[in-house]
């Protein structure tokens, strides 16, 4: 199996130091991923965490708890599910962290973050990038204007071999993001081909 995130921290170094904390995992530094049984859930022996630029913010019980009493506090509130459910996945509660995003999605079905953070989890946690890449396809077909959406998008095609899907997503991410917009440059190292 093709080792995707290695790509993706190489060539989004330079991006992330200019826009730190727009994406929950794209290409921040990693540690080790833990093995996944059958069904999906992370085994405790194994599971480490994610490192993410801006992430210090929600990290420790302490963080968390204010995060998630602030979401219960104001359950209308988007931003408020938004940073609870950052929270728990940066506390390695993965299952919390979705709950809280897709409370957010029912708040506001337009932004892209939460069904990109959802997919990260697929992919990054459950090591299911098949259910990842379906999170993203929703992260730009309901947040068209989120540049992460269509670079993980892109980003998969071209981890399975669907470089043609790959081309094509790149070049509608070309129609909606602004023509100086960096994470749109990136998409072209998925669709240029190298010469070796």
């Amino acid at each position: 199996m093709k080792t995707w995130y290695r790509v993706t921290i190489g060539v989004l170094a330079p991006v992330l130091i200019a826009g730190c904390g727009q994406s929950q995992a794209a290409g921040h530094p990693k540690t080790q991923r833990s093995a996944s049984t059958k069904t999906g859930t992370p085994t405790a022996s194994t599971r480490t965490q994610v490192l993410r630029v801006g992430a210090q913010q929600y990290q420790g019980s302490k963080n968390l708890h204010k995060f998630e009493t602030n979401a219960k506090a104001h359950p209308q509130s988007y931003q408020a599910q938004l940073e609870a459910g950052s929270a728990a996945n940066v506390n390695n509660h993965p299952r919390q962290a979705m709950s809280y995003w897709q409370r957010a999605l029912q708040l506001n079905p337009h932004q892209g973050k939460p069904y990109e953070y959802i997919g990260n989890i697929y992919l990054d946690t459950y090591n299911n990038p098949q259910q990842a890449l379906g999170w993203y396809k929703k992260t730009i077909a309901n947040g068209p204007t989120y540049d992460w959406g269509w670079y993980r998008v892109v980003q998969l095609e071209a981890h399975f071999g669907h470089m043609a899907a790959a081309q094509k997503y790149a070049a509608e991410a070309a129609k909606v993001l602004p023509a100086n917009n960096k994470v749109l440059k990136e998409l072209q190292t998925f669709v240029t081909p190298t010469s070796s």
